[in-house]
């Protein structure tokens, strides 16, 4: 029985008209309306205009809201759903060998589909319409089929990556399985999924099998995404070496990059790669400062993610908010005591970083990323009209200062709403909750140690 049901969160058959909300198109070609309406058909954006008539059109009211993209999560493991928030304390080393060679040796197939279906209905409650799934859960094809099923599921658009296993006897078929995947699961281009290989840098593995990874995932057309720039990890200037040797590209995607050298950074620059910034657990796991002013520094617009949901909460306004402070307390710091200082970001950065910088990322930004007429209908209504927000006198700082995962009222993604006043439709929360806890309980078991203070039962 399905957790999620398409037959009460379907793709609408009227045409949709969002009527006078406040409109952050992330466009410059549109720029931002104060009041504007927006007309949906058939899960594309046809027209953003002010007093737009559609016939017979559903109307949604969003006269109290901000209307803007949908936000754009460039990095998760989504199948680590069923251990929130169990890692409070762990640097680093202590998230690999608790939850990479602890949790992930006793998970099976269904604790993969639950972990990851409720990451992404959390990601949709809090406006993420997309999500980079950074899925290195892949012991066996029957995990594969479990990750794949929750997220299509889920209704959330997603770029499932397809990564190494950390069991190496049950039968898993990464990476080589890619190609079958590939015509099996994603053959086609009209869907909310797509693929691609999530693999090693080579500052992480011998030069053969990193060289091997990349080719492989360029021949099949897919984006490579790699951890990289790890405080204590690897040699300098690896990833300046790839660049030379022709291995990055803007279909490629490396994570974190703390620690990447100048010559890196500028061939991550001169290459179009494109970067992942996960600030929260990047400055609480010790794995190096989040390198947001590396990136603006070569003309880089990175993207955020939220990384793993074991030790950060699942919205990006904390990714946006830590990386703001980050750059402009260092950057302060730098002007009062007398020194060269760097410019200053602005909310309207961090909206691109968590919007059209993560649609790049994700190579996703010819059908997302920004309201624009023929992109598709992703797009997220905010309330304006709440006490943590009220007066707003700044679109987009109130979205990034003030506003947090309350707000979100309405979420569309390719024009079907998954969201609407404030409640997720189609989802049956209690067999999800039922199911789930069930799964916490069983991992846990098979891990050989209880749960700190768990809640048995909601």
């Amino acid at each position: 029985m399905s957790i999620v049901s398409f037959s009460a969160a379907q793709k609408n058959v009227r045409p949709l008209l969002i009527r006078g909300g406040g409109v952050i198109t992330m466009d410059p070609a549109v720029g931002d309306l104060l009041t504007a309406d927006i007309h949906v058909r058939d899960g594309v954006i046809v027209e953003i205009g002010h007093n737009l008539e559609v016939a017979d059109a559903e109307v949604i009211d969003a006269s109290a809201m901000i209307v803007m993209p949908g936000f754009i999560d460039s990095h998760r493991h989504l199948w680590e759903g069923v251990i929130r928030n169990a890692l409070p304390s762990e640097d680093l080393n202590g998230y690999f060998m608790t939850v990479n060679k602890g949790f992930a040796l006793a998970y099976e197939p269904d604790d993969v589909y639950l972990g990851t279906l409720v990451s992404a209905i959390g990601a949709l409650e809090a406006g993420i319409t997309t999500v980079f799934d950074w899925a290195h859960i892949q012991t066996s094809p029957d995990h594969t089929r479990a990750s794949i099923a929750a997220l299509r599921e889920s209704g959330i658009r997603a770029v499932f990556g397809y990564g190494p296993p950390d069991v190496q006897d049950r039968g898993h078929q990464w990476p080589h399985g890619l190609l079958s995947l590939q015509k099996e699961e994603f053959s086609s281009t009209d869907q909310l999924l797509t693929l691609a290989l999530a693999g090693y840098s080579p500052e992480h593995v011998p030069d053969e099998m990193a060289k091997g990874l990349f080719k492989l995932a360029r021949d099949a057309g897919v984006i490579m995404t790699a951890h990289a720039g790890l405080n204590g990890m690897g040699e300098p200037n690896q990833i300046e070496r790839f660049g030379k040797e022709g291995l990055l590209g803007p279909d490629v995607n490396l994570v974190h990059c703390n620690t990447l050298s100048a010559a890196d950074w500028r061939q991550i620059a001169d290459t179009g790669t494109s970067v992942s910034i996960t600030a929260s657990t990047e400055m609480q796991m010790g794995q190096g400062v989040p390198p947001i002013q590396n990136a603006v520094d070569v003309g880089v617009r990175p993207s955020l993610g939220v990384d793993v949901e074991t030790s950060v909460p699942n919205d990006m306004w904390t990714q946006m908010r830590t990386v703001f402070a980050l750059q402009r307390s260092n950057a302060l710091e730098l002007h009062f005591a007398g020194k060269t200082a760097p410019a200053l970001i602005e909310v309207a950065d961090m909206l691109e970083y968590a919007t059209i910088g993560g649609a790049v990322a994700t190579r996703l930004d010819a059908k997302v990323g920004t309201l624009s007429p023929g992109k598709q209908a992703d797009i997220i209504l905010l309330r304006a009209d709440m006490l943590n927000v009220m007066p707003v006198n700044d679109m987009k700082s109130a979205v990034v200062l003030n506003m947090d995962a309350r707000n979100v009222d309405t979420v569309l993604v390719a024009g079907r709403i998954v969201k609407r006043d404030g409640k997720m439709i189609g989802v049956d929360m209690r067999q999800l909750a039922s199911r789930l806890y069930a799964s916490r309980d069983r991992v846990y078991a098979a891990y050989g140690k209880p749960p700190k203070s768990p809640v048995h039962r909601m």
